[in-house]
């Protein structure tokens, strides 16, 4: 695990300096009084990159951990990639918001990934510590972007699945019923049979769905085992090209997920 070394009066280092667990520095600029710089670590281009400053060195020190992955803010990026990927999933480090002296507290805000924060650079930008040290994070603030209405906790990664027809989710509901009453089990695991459980009642009309890994692995099992024989099944009214489309979705979505939890 790394650790913080060479820590002296006014400095400290995460990591030793000229070996892979190098992260940066935070240093206390000022003679009198606390006025601390926190620089991060650039693999990349091979440089220490000043990231801002901040009242204490705790807080430096926290703003650098969660900047450099090796601690997690306990948020996700808010950022919305696609249709089909949804919202991204890594570690929140830092968040943007509207200055509004005007309205003190009452931010438009977003809160950003290390890969996406140097993309909204006409907003105020603080490390999520300092954010939350001002004016906490409020689950009613609004998110700038997609379908989050306020911040969310680490491991509840969720893929955006479109709806666009009022057939998908009563098919899918009556699906997943089918798929519960089976003989044969459809699902290895219990979690996915009470997800199955959840969603056969809980699943909106409307979208968009914001579907966990789990969820979506559920629904794609439950498609699966009712499509074997080449078709929806007799009795199927709907628009199939409606059914298959969303069939699609969340087979896409699925193979993403799994792709992360692979790479994670």
């Amino acid at each position: 695990m790394v650790q913080w070394t060479d820590t002296r009066e006014g400095y400290a280092r995460l990591g030793e300096e000229y070996t892979p667990d190098y992260r940066g520095y935070v240093i206390n600029v000022s003679d009198i009084g606390e006025d601390w710089y926190v620089y991060a670590w650039n693999e990349r281009t091979g440089t220490t990159d000043w990231l801002t400053r901040t009242d204490t060195e705790a807080v430096a020190r926290e703003i650098l951990e969660v900047w450099t992955g090796v601690t997690r803010s306990g948020y996700l990026c808010e950022i919305y990639v696609s249709d089909e990927i949804g919202h991204c999933s890594d570690n929140a480090t830092m968040v943007r918001f509207t200055d509004s002296k005007r309205r003190p507290g009452k931010h438009v805000r977003i809160m950003e990934c290390s890969e996406h924060v140097y993309r909204s650079d006409s907003w105020v930008r603080l490390a999520i510590p300092e954010y939350r040290q001002r004016w906490e994070i409020d689950p009613a603030d609004s998110a700038l972007i997609g379908g989050r209405l306020g911040p969310v906790q680490d491991g509840e990664r969720t893929w955006y699945i479109e709806v666009d027809h009022t057939c998908q989710a009563p098919f899918l509901r009556s699906t997943l019923r089918r798929a519960l009453n089976a003989a044969e089990p459809v699902w290895a695991g219990t979690e996915y049979v009470n997800a199955a459980r959840h969603l056969s009642f809980n699943l909106p009309d409307s979208g968009p769905w914001y579907l966990t890994r789990t969820e979506l692995h559920t629904l794609r099992q439950a498609l699966e085992r009712r499509r074997a024989g080449g078709s929806w099944g007799a009795g199927v009214t709907a628009s199939c090209e409606a059914l298959d489309a969303m069939a699609e979705r969340i087979t896409a979505a699925s193979e993403h997920a799994i792709r992360r939890a692979q790479q994670s």
